[in-house]
């Protein structure tokens, strides 16, 4: 694990564009303010936090599309530019069955990422939980993001929230049915020592 190191885009400025103006949006304090207050390990390589709960690491591999938006903006040399949101990343937790991987906003892209658990963990992913950023996903997005669901990965479970999008969310329940589930804020998802497929949720 390389902890501690050079992690800059963590830090980076970033802004929002909305009304011909910019809107900082990016972290208020620096690393230095942070690391005053916490026990800071960063690390772009998969890095156990609790026994069987990972970070993915840095996901470079970006050949599928990605969940970026023209409104989310850092400053390049040339001026404005989109954010590459180099440093998002998910959860990965161990189940009894396989690999639950818990996304943030998924910025880097669902089949990005997954490809990337894949590759580090070399266990099948059982389950799919958060934000998918599938919101301004078109057809073609959508149908291959369902074709490598069901091919390479098994059409793992999906417990799919805000950043997904209504349309995304529609098309995967057409092609998985019962296996997509809404996962709204203060819903709990019993996991740890389970098959995940049985898992208990609580309103």
């Amino acid at each position: 694990m390389r902890h501690g190191q050079d992690y800059p885009d963590l830090f980076r400025p970033r802004y929002v564009a909305r009304d011909n103006a910019y809107k900082s949006i990016g972290l208020t304090m620096t690393r230095e303010d942070l690391a005053r207050r916490v026990d800071l390990r960063l690390s772009a390589t998969p890095a156990e936090i609790v026994p069987g709960l990972w970070t993915t690491g840095e996901i470079t591999d970006r050949s599928e599309p990605e969940g970026r938006s023209n409104r989310h903006v850092v400053r390049g040399e040339s001026g404005w530019q989109p954010d590459t949101y180099r440093d998002d990343m998910s959860l990965v937790m161990e189940t009894a069955r396989g690999l639950a991987v818990v996304c943030g906003c998924c910025h880097a892209g669902l089949l990005n990422t997954l490809a990337r658990v894949r590759q580090a963990f070399q266990s099948p992913i059982v389950a799919i939980i958060g934000g998918a950023h599938l919101v301004d996903a078109d057809a073609t997005h959508l149908r291959q993001v369902i074709q490598v669901l069901r091919e390479v990965y098994g059409s793992p479970r999906l417990h799919l929230n805000h950043c997904t999008g209504e349309r995304a969310v529609i098309a995967l329940t057409n092609a998985f049915g019962d296996r997509v589930k809404p996962f709204p804020a203060g819903t709990v998802l019993e996991l740890t020592g389970i098959d995940c497929s049985e898992a208990e949720r609580k309103w």
